[in-house]
């Protein structure tokens, strides 16, 4: 089966139209997506895979030492050997005027900064990446034109409510499930930005210092929709080797019960919409004895949402005279580490009152990749 994919993905390959006949945006959109749907069906990150093909090396990444003080001021410069002195007497203008050091956000004393040609235009232009931190550990990061009167300045937007479309992105280092690619494709800069979630990811691909304002605001985006395959892990120990406490232990021991959850999620489909589905989602268990009024109606019984997880699904689970609702989670990418490893299934036998984390062993493939429309402004 494996030897028949790769085949297949080779034939594919070969059938692809050459990059050097890419002559626009859309044109190399929707050549990564012929390539990534050629690529064979286990690879774990096909967007990554694709996207290494391209990377850009061009660039020069530096490191300013500063101070955090408000009051220091910004310490001698030195040229780097690998910077040319008019690129570095550009990097020491931003520098001063901006006091840069001040009022960008500063991470471990160091500002950084990447040196390379974003518009095509022979200057390398400046790329800031600054740690910003708060819940999701942020990052900004911000592309700058080098105009040749005025050093290096933020780029003129016709779409200044996005902000792509000025070489602006924001990227969460907890919890979140995206990247930020730098590529150059037949001798040509762009920006690749993914998002994803349990169901799939969406690449925005753009040239947000292009002179041609449709290729920083372009109206497509690529689409990958994933299958999704799940089944236990050993019940009596967590994947990080952990032992279960003695509810844990006791559904563990339960057989019946965990023979019902596998056929449960042997049944699990993906709608179009993004949505899983698996055993009961109609029906509910009875209300606990002793259950707080105020929380008698809450259901499903799983706990508040995080930037940790996405919830896929939800169901009832009945065994004998147990009945708990049982909710399958995806463990963010910054979290799973692995996709084998992404999800877990967390049972509650009643409000707030989670009995179980049963660890799951997934596997994921590319069900769909399409080209779909920028969702409108405010979306």
């Amino acid at each position: 089966m494996r030897h028949t994919a790769l085949r297949a993905a080779l034939l594919a390959a070969l059938t692809l139209p050459s990059l050097a006949n890419a002559t626009g945006l859309d044109d190399v959109l929707a050549r990564l997506r012929a390539e990534i749907a050629a690529m064979p069906a286990d690879d774990p990150a096909p967007i990554d895979t694709v996207l290494a093909r391209y990377r850009d090396e061009t660039g020069i990444d530096l490191q300013i030492p500063v101070a955090g003080d408000s009051d220091a001021p910004l310490p001698a410069l030195v040229r780097p050997p690998t910077v040319t002195a008019a690129d570095w007497d550009a990097v020491s203008r931003y520098l001063r005027e901006t006091d840069a050091q001040h009022t960008v956000p500063v991470e471990m004393g160091e500002l950084s900064l990447s040196l390379l040609d974003l518009d095509g235009d022979g200057q390398r232009d400046l790329v800031q990446s600054a740690y910003s931190g708060g819940t999701g550990l942020y990052t900004q990061v911000d592309m700058l034109r080098r105009d040749p009167q005025r050093g290096f300045v933020v780029s003129d937007s016709l779409d200044p409510q996005r902000s792509w479309a000025q070489g602006q992105y924001g990227l969460s280092g907890r919890g979140a499930d995206q990247g930020l690619y730098w590529l150059r494709i037949d001798g040509v800069s762009y920006i690749a930005y993914r998002d994803g979630d349990y169901y799939g990811d969406t690449l925005l691909l753009n040239r947000p210092l292009s002179a041609d304002p449709r290729e920083r605001s372009p109206t497509q985006q690529l689409k990958v929709r994933y299958g999704r395959e799940h089944r236990l892990a050993d019940p009596v120990m967590h994947i990080d080797g952990d032992p279960l406490d003695a509810r844990a232990t006791a559904i563990a021991a339960d057989r019946r019960l965990l023979r019902h959850i596998e056929r449960l999620l042997g049944a699990l489909t993906l709608d179009g919409d993004g949505g899983a589905h698996f055993g009961d989602e109609q029906g509910r268990c009875p209300v606990p004895a002793g259950t707080d009024p105020g929380e008698a109606e809450i259901w499903p019984w799983r706990g508040a949402g995080s930037y940790t997880f996405d919830t896929a699904a939800d169901t009832v689970i009945r065994s004998g005279r147990q009945c708990y609702s049982a909710t399958l989670i995806a463990l963010r990418s910054s979290y799973a580490g692995d996709h084998a490893l992404c999800c877990q299934l967390w049972l509650y036998r009643g409000p707030g009152e989670q009995v179980a984390t049963l660890d799951l062993r997934s596997r994921r493939w590319v069900s769909g990749v399409t080209l779909v429309p920028v969702p409108p402004q405010g979306e």
